[in-house]
């Protein structure tokens, strides 16, 4: 092979390279994006199911106030329970309105006992899944950034992804959210909106911290 020929070749060789370079980067770039996007539809997810969670508790924890506490209750239960059982020779329609009405209010007296620990487990599970989501697009946005530092490459981009995988799968197995609420957020406008308000909040944050370094730079003047 000729000198010139060695050239023409190796030239080839730097426009594959330079080819593969940048194709690699279009790849990673939008692995990255769908993975961000994934990471904040997950963290709404569960930041719905958190909410979800944290009300019925405080509904829960409100109605057992209402009623009077767990003393109160146990009265008011005892009382209902042996009217019941004179009713309930006399008419069957007793049993079935008067029973469920005194095992309800017993419910709520033990609320604080039994479902209060268990939904806010539930919620604080949902919580931390949340975190967790919303810790890993962050992530993947400075990986983003970091994609147009000429130093790395397709290797680099590679472990990257790699890593933010693997700490997906761990994300993942915290807690499932139900799949009403998957296909709840299949529409990308219930995603989309609550980032927009976001951007928004954001944007005005930093106009009002432009508007008071003006103001302070006045001052000083």
């Amino acid at each position: 092979m000729s000198k010139v020929q060695e050239k023409i070749q190796t030239a080839k060789n730097l426009e594959e390279v330079d080819s593969f370079k940048k194709q690699a980067w279009k790849d990673y770039d939008r692995l990255y994006a769908e993975l961000e996007f994934t990471c904040q539809r997950a963290a709404m997810m569960h930041q719905h199911e958190a909410s979800r969670y944290d009300r019925k508790s405080y509904y829960i924890e409100s109605a057992a106030e209402i009623v009077g506490g767990s003393s109160v209750v146990s009265g008011v239960v005892g009382v209902l329970k042996n009217k019941m059982n004179l009713l309930t020779s006399r008419t069957g329609l007793a049993a079935v309105v008067g029973l469920p009405l005194a095992t309800g209010l017993e419910f709520l007296g033990k609320g604080k006992g039994t479902a209060l620990p268990t939904l806010h487990d539930k919620a604080e599970k949902h919580k931390n899944s949340a975190a967790g989501w919303q810790r890993l697009a962050r992530l993947t946005q400075s990986y983003r950034i970091l994609m147009d530092d000429p130093r790395y490459d397709a290797v680099q981009y590679a472990q990257w992804y790699k890593e933010l995988v693997d700490t997906q799968q761990s994300i993942a197995t915290i807690v499932e959210v139900p799949d009403s609420i998957v296909e709840l957020f299949d529409d990308p406008v219930e995603v989309i909106k609550p980032l927009r308000k976001n951007k928004r909040l954001f944007q005005r944050y930093m106009k009002l911290q432009d508007n008071k370094d003006e103001a302070h730079e006045g001052g000083d003047a």
